[in-house]
């Protein structure tokens, strides 16, 4: 991603940062950016995003009384995890290790929290704006480019819910609802009461496999995601129930610690 391109995503972060703050939810513009973003590797790698309709056209031109007009639709990347990566579900996962980051609760953020979890060492580092990610590289070991980016490797997430798909299902559920739109549903009880339910969708071209969970007590539009996005290939096979064995494995261990709260008394 180029300088702009990273200028333009912080712009849009702080945009839906500022939406869910002050109680107005998602705001859709990741949507476009990431819709965006795909039409633009499209154009670099030299594939085609357009489809032609046969309808006839009602314009005219001083050469011809009527033509065919195309009909540009966009089309989503097919993604497909290659066979290699379907064939480590057979190698034993990398001992866990726990990963810890910071959020800011309370009215005006001066409540400091800090979040822990294990997770799979099947999974490394990788940069992104959200409060933890990492790629599925169980054949490689701590020397690589955090840089590393592959869509059609499973990803690994914690975030603050920006799809509408996933926030709508959250807050259904918040205000007593049954989602239905999911592949898989499935209310929890059995763990912390911050984790609400855990379900499977289909998202931006790719299968995610997620838990809700309540990370905020004061920002209720903040609705948080222990995820694993993959391939729609990897659906069925030995390396989903991997991935998702994984995923369960972080929210079964996820601690939330109040570090410090900052007193502003005169606000």
């Amino acid at each position: 991603m180029g300088l702009f391109d990273k200028l333009l995503k912080g712009a849009v972060d702080a945009i839906d940062n500022a939406a869910a703050k002050n109680g107005n939810g998602p705001t859709g513009l990741k949507d476009l950016f990431n819709q965006a973003m795909d039409k633009k590797n499209e154009a670099i790698n030299g594939s085609s995003s357009t489809t032609t309709s046969s309808k006839p056209s009602t314009a005219t031109t001083s050469s011809t009384s009527s033509s065919k007009r195309s009909n540009y639709a966009y089309t989503r990347p097919t993604y497909s995890a290659p066979q290699e990566v379907l064939d480590t579900a057979s190698i034993p996962a990398k001992p866990s290790r726990e990963i810890e980051f910071e959020i800011y609760d309370g009215e005006d953020a001066e409540i400091r929290v800090k979040i822990t979890f294990d997770l799979s060492g099947d999974f490394l580092e990788t940069c992104g704006d959200v409060h933890y990610l990492a790629s599925y590289l169980p054949t490689i070991d701590d020397d690589y480019d955090s840089d590393y980016s592959d869509s059609n490797t499973p990803l690994f997430g914690v975030y603050d819910a920006d799809e509408e798909i996933i926030y709508n299902m959250a807050e259904k559920f918040d205000n007593g609802g049954v989602p239905d739109d999911a592949m898989m549903f499935l209310p929890i009880h059995d763990m912390d009461p911050r984790v609400r339910f855990k379900a499977k969708i289909e998202s931006r071209g790719m299968v995610k496999y997620f838990y809700y969970c309540r990370l905020y007590d004061y920002i209720p539009n903040s609705k948080t995601c222990f995820s694993v996005s993959y391939p729609k290939n990897v659906v069925g096979t030995p390396l989903e129930k991997k991935l998702m064995a994984a995923v369960d494995e972080t929210v079964r261990t996820m601690k939330r610690e109040v570090l410090e709260v900052e007193h502003r008394p005169f606000r």
